[in-house]
């Protein structure tokens, strides 16, 4: 749960609701700087509140997760903007490229590894990860399964992937592109 989105935030209600004013100074915080986060309202879920205070060893919320790992309260947020490190403290951990993960550089590195003919990603992020949907032509395709063509766009991508939270692929040869664009 920690992980569901690699910045998340268990809070007392949600971002456009909260619940306690530690809550709403945090997502206020948050959403100052542009930084994207996954929320859980701890309010619904009784043993996911108290099970996250002994994971945490953290006994108060709201607590701030990077990459599954505790940053803090409000508190600790607020001495990281005093200090200026907050935004590259919870910038997710950028891909093995040298940066944050974007559609074009999913679309260059598949293009290369597959001979793709058709590549185009649309970047869906909504503030609770990364998530792109991918559309993939490529002649290497013809003889493959679907799964062996998605595991090849997996492959492609395999360091892209650690910051990726969601994913839609579709992976057509030329000719099945074709029938797609023609239907149209």
């Amino acid at each position: 749960l920690v992980k569901q989105s690699p910045v998340m935030l268990f809070m007392k209600g949600s971002p456009d609701a909260p619940q306690c004013g530690f809550s709403k100074k945090t997502t206020s915080l948050l959403h100052k700087h542009g930084i994207k986060f996954g929320h859980f309202d701890i309010l619904k879920d009784e043993d996911v509140r108290q099970g996250l205070k002994e994971f945490s060893n953290w006994p108060t919320y709201p607590q701030l997760y990077k990459d599954g790992e505790l940053v803090g309260g409000l508190d600790v947020l607020l001495e990281l903007e005093a200090a200026g490190e907050l935004v590259e403290e919870l910038t997710p951990q950028a891909s093995a490229a040298g940066g944050p993960v974007s559609a074009k550089a999913l679309e260059e590195k598949i293009s290369a590894a597959l001979d793709a003919s058709v590549v185009r990603a649309t970047d869906e992020s909504d503030g609770c990860g990364a998530k792109f949907s991918i559309l993939v032509v490529s002649p290497r395709f013809s003889a493959m399964p679907l799964i062996e063509r998605q595991r090849a766009v997996h492959a492609a991508i395999k360091d892209e992937m650690q910051t990726i939270h969601a994913l839609t692929l579709r992976c057509r040869t030329p000719e099945q592109y074709e029938r797609d664009v023609a239907a149209k």
